[in-house]
């Protein structure tokens, strides 16, 4: 008896370890495979040069994984939107075409018909300086900071700076868009931003409960910065952190000189 009860728990327990073996490779294999479904883009069939009218002949559909498609890529849905449109830069052979390629032309357009699907338009509060100068435009790339009161401990209130979000898309400043708002040198005091409803709920609250500024980026710098460390009064008053800081901006000046 006690036989038959050690060969029905020996069976009992190799079907759980078939059971979970083939559940820890189905995990797997699924892990590996995240994000690598294809989706469709639309990339330059030849070099685009900047201020070129975009037509169906310039374009490509192909597709490339998922993981590796920018957010602003373009798809064959946005070919009708963006048929007409200029190029502000050039656009090598291959590459996919992104939303801050592109110069909104059509001024009588909805400005509803920019805001990409799955996406909203919500608009911040800027002065001069949180703006760069009044210099972002529409399609450029910025991130957000925020400058905010915290709790110290004991030591009552202090502030703190973080950066909210990186690489968002301007939609418009003001009330102007697309070439519209191309005038040098022309005062402001919002741009409406193109985010997921998540982060629209962030920068509501966010600029309810501090100040937002806007960091402009190169536009054909895609990539975002890890775990960026909130800035306190201690980074700017301690010297020890202040000689890191520097000592980090010294080897990026170096590398940029080797490139």
């Amino acid at each position: 008896m006690n036989r038959k009860i050690q060969l029905v728990i020996a069976l009992v327990l190799g079907i759980a370890a078939v059971v979970l073996i083939n559940l820890y490779l189905r995990q797997a294999k699924q892990s590996i495979t995240r994000g690598m479904e294809m989706v469709m883009v639309l990339t330059a069939k030849d070099p685009i040069p900047p201020n070129t009218k975009l037509t169906e002949d310039l374009l490509r559909k192909e597709p490339i994984p998922e993981r590796y498609a920018h957010k602003n890529a373009l798809t064959p849905r946005d070919l009708d939107l963006i048929l007409g449109q200029v190029t502000r830069y050039r656009i090598e052979k291959g590459s996919p075409l992104l939303w801050s390629d592109l110069g909104v032309t059509q001024s009588g357009a909805a400005f509803s018909e920019i805001v990409r699907e799955k996406e909203r338009a919500i608009t911040i509060p800027v002065d001069e300086v949180s703006s760069v100068g009044n210099l972002v435009r529409p399609n450029d790339a910025v991130d957000i900071l925020g400058t905010f009161s915290t709790e110290t401990g004991g030591e009552g209130t202090g502030l703190a700076t973080l950066t909210l979000l990186q690489n968002v898309t301007i939609l418009a400043v003001g009330d102007r868009f697309g070439t519209t708002a191309a005038e040098p040198n022309v005062g402001y005091r919002t741009v409406t931003l193109s985010v997921t409803p998540l982060e629209a709920e962030i920068l509501v609250f966010a600029a309810e409960r501090g100040k937002l500024s806007l960091a402009l980026r190169n536009n054909r710098d895609l990539a975002s910065e890890g775990k960026i460390p909130k800035v306190t009064w201690e980074d700017i008053y301690k010297v020890e952190r202040r000689a890191t800081i520097q000592h980090e901006r010294d080897i990026r000046v170096i590398k940029g000189r080797e490139h």
